[in-house]
């Protein structure tokens, strides 16, 4: 029980993401870049609309610790679990996040585009808590240690986005934009900045293990979890507990070549009221644990009764209260930063920003982006130099290399093709480990079809 308890955490920790999409960041060719920056300059049409389902799609998965491989080697099975566990630092932590959008629009009028849709979100965090995967996998029988409680640190969200976006072009260098939004979500659960240490220590006489809970403040809140059994499909789409968010963007050209883009993403909350439930766990508790004599079978005592009492007594030295309050829940907000330099030949006079006074935008663009965000304790970051070059004003190759919260180089490649009225990409990152994916630490992608008019 204890091997599968602790491989199912490991196994399932083992394959992060980021909400990080620097790919399609500042595809002014593509009308799903202004969901990452709502004042992109665009190279606005007089309408588009996303292809139900298929607009955009996106999912990503990982942590910053394990691979596949680290698990299942040709070692011996033990020993790379071990070796798994000792590679685990109480920094790592793990990750996922899938994003579809059900409804996207956006229309011209005059100097402004207006964007409007629906995409459903979820994604998750938590800490690998080094200390208590320590202490569940080789227990604390003759461990003169103190293991540290707070390490537990997890949320996870799942919701509904309805949102409206203005882009407008100020004068020929800069672009501002913003998006209202309306979080709907029936499904949440969040452990944060929780405190307690359990400390263990042989005594004196070496024949018990006294052991301690000290400082121990920990809470647990969820929604919709009580009652999904009740749920139906609408109730997973629209949720019932509501919230606010804006994103604010601008693009500002220094001249016909160099722009400036900044975005900040998701400044919002949601206010959980239905189907609450908090559990808070506070105090501090001291006993001798667990003797050399264990219980006497030969009088009918059994194992199963000895750890119930054990537990119960400590469930009645350290109780917990339950209670069906509201909490709020603050969305993680997201900030991107690029800069880029067009050159090349002249691919076309577009309709954006400088390059409507009939500059040309040239063919190819050499950019840099970043990406930081705070979730769960943790941060997430990225710093990516990309190339991108346009063929026949139809076809778009880009390519990137960086760095991220996993410290290593990170390759990543797009397409995308404008034919007539359709606009299609697909961008995969992480493409130094497709080679082999067991090796991966991380992985994700993105596609999307529009329609544009």
């Amino acid at each position: 029980m204890r091997y599968r308890c602790i491989l199912f955490f490991l196994v399932i920790c083992n394959s992060l993401w980021s909400q990080d999409k620097h790919l399609l960041y500042n595809q002014t060719h593509n009308p799903q870049s202004l969901m990452l920056n709502p004042g992109a300059a665009y190279e606005k049409t007089d309408f588009h609309v996303g292809v139900p389902l298929l607009s955009n799609i996106y999912a990503s998965v990982g942590n910053t610790a394990l691979s596949v491989d680290n698990l299942f080697n040709a070692n011996d099975f033990n020993t790379s679990v071990v070796a798994a566990i000792d590679r685990i630092s109480s920094d790592d932590f793990a990750a996922l996040n899938q994003k579809i959008d059900l409804i996207s629009v956006g229309w011209r009028q005059e100097q402004r585009y207006y964007t409007a849709g629906v995409y459903q979100e979820s994604d998750a965090v938590t800490n690998l808590p080094k200390d208590l995967i320590d202490l569940a996998y080789f227990g604390n029988a003759g461990q003169n240690r103190s293991y540290d409680i707070g390490q537990i640190n997890f949320r996870a969200n799942l919701q509904t986005v309805f949102h409206f976006g203005i882009n407008e072009q100020v004068d020929e260098n800069l672009h501002l934009g913003a998006r209202v939004k309306l979080y709907t979500s029936d499904v949440n659960i969040r452990s944060v900045r929780n405190t307690g240490r359990f400390i263990t220590r042989e005594s004196e006489t070496g024949l018990l293990l006294e052991q301690s809970i000290s400082n121990l403040d920990l809470a647990f809140d969820s929604a919709g979890l009580e009652n999904n059994d009740e749920f139906a499909p609408g109730d997973v789409l629209v949720g019932s507990n509501l919230g606010l968010g804006i994103d604010l963007g601008l693009s500002y050209y220094f001249n016909e070549r160099l722009e400036f883009t900044a975005s900040l993403l998701d400044l919002g909350f949601i206010q959980f009221k239905k189907d609450t439930k908090r559990v808070t766990v506070r105090g501090y508790y001291e006993y001798e644990g667990l003797g050399i004599q264990f219980p006497n079978f030969a009088q009918g005592d059994d194992l199963i009764t000895y750890y119930q009492n054990l537990g119960d007594e400590i469930e009645e030295n350290l109780p917990n209260e339950t209670t069906s309050e509201a909490y709020l829940y603050i969305q993680p907000a997201k900030l991107n930063l690029g800069l880029s330099y067009n050159f090349g030949e002249e691919a076309r006079l577009c309709e954006c920003g400088l390059r409507s006074a009939g500059k040309p935008s040239g063919n190819q663009t050499l950019s840099l982006h970043s990406f930081t965000m705070a979730s769960a304790g943790n941060l997430f970051y990225s710093l990516n130099v990309m190339y991108q070059r346009s063929f026949w004003n139809a076809f778009y190759v880009k390519v990137s290399l960086g760095i991220d919260q996993f410290n290593k180089p990170n390759y990543g490649g797009g397409v995308a093709l404008d034919v007539w009225k359709v606009n299609l990409f697909l961008n995969v990152d992480r493409l130094n480990s497709f080679n082999n994916i067991y090796n991966a630490e991380a992985l994700a992608y993105q596609f999307g079809m529009n329609l544009k008019f």
